[in-house]
């Protein structure tokens, strides 16, 4: 089965496809320019689909990367793997973001991984894997102390990975850090963890795939904690002269 893999959820987006009954890495496409995800991404679909020899009506699903991560990078990816899987009526698989870096797994011999991505003012989108994948911390929205704390806890030594790395730096002195060509995720990883599922049969009809925003945006929590009202009507009374 070919699956189209699309990742949007970083700072740059990409679209992979990976023949599950192989043993061939995926083929990828990746962006260039930062947040250009809307722009590019059916192109990079289709510059994959291309590359690998593969016609669109020889896809058998479409996985994308749910999240956590860029909230509206999470909406492009998903609302384009439903159109996608809507348009050529197959299923969808659903890829949690975090997990996906458990395709870098090493095995016994290897250290654990630490996946951290910014969420702003010192709070992460985190999870910690075992050198063999396995969940030690669950994936969730933490603080980077909660994450470190964890580490320590727990006698690791793990390998960092995630754009919290440059968010953080600084706090993570003593620590192996990914270098940045192997930091952030990719469809690549959408694509193998994607074709994983797929073997044990973890299809979506389009309608039911939904994104995982993990945590609510500024925007809904401010809405909700009334300062998204108190901003507005500061700003009409300055507006007004009073």
């Amino acid at each position: 089965m070919y699956i189209l893999a699309i990742e949007t959820t970083g700072l740059l987006c990409s679209a992979a496809v990976i023949d599950t009954e192989s043993s061939e890495p995926a083929v990828m496409k990746c962006g260039t320019e930062p947040m250009t995800h809307l722009k590019l991404i059916m192109t990079m679909a289709d510059q994959a689909l291309k590359e690998k020899g593969v016609d669109k009506s020889e896809l058998g699903a479409v996985a994308v990367s749910v999240g956590p991560g860029s909230f509206t990078g999470i909406r492009i990816g998903v609302s384009t793997a439903r159109a996608i899987a809507q348009a050529l009526n197959i299923p969808c698989i659903s890829v949690p973001t975090l997990e996906e870096f458990t395709c870098l797994a090493g095995g016994e011999g290897t250290k654990p991984l630490a996946v951290i991505f910014n969420a702003r003012r010192g709070q992460v989108y985190g999870a910690v894997f075992s050198e063999m994948g396995d969940k030690l911390m669950e994936p969730g929205p933490y603080m980077l102390t909660d994450v470190l704390d964890f580490v320590k806890e727990h006698d690791l030594d793990p390998v960092f990975y995630g754009d919290g790395i440059d968010a953080y730096e600084d706090q993570l002195s003593g620590y192996e850090l990914a270098d940045k060509a192997h930091r952030y995720q990719t469809a690549a990883m959408t694509a193998e963890l994607g074709a994983k599922k797929a073997r044990e049969g973890a299809f979506l009809t389009y309608d039911q795939m939904l994104p995982d925003y993990m945590r609510e945006s500024e925007a809904e929590q401010r809405l909700k904690d009334g300062s998204l009202e108190k901003m507005r009507k500061a700003k009409l009374a300055k507006f007004m002269g009073r």
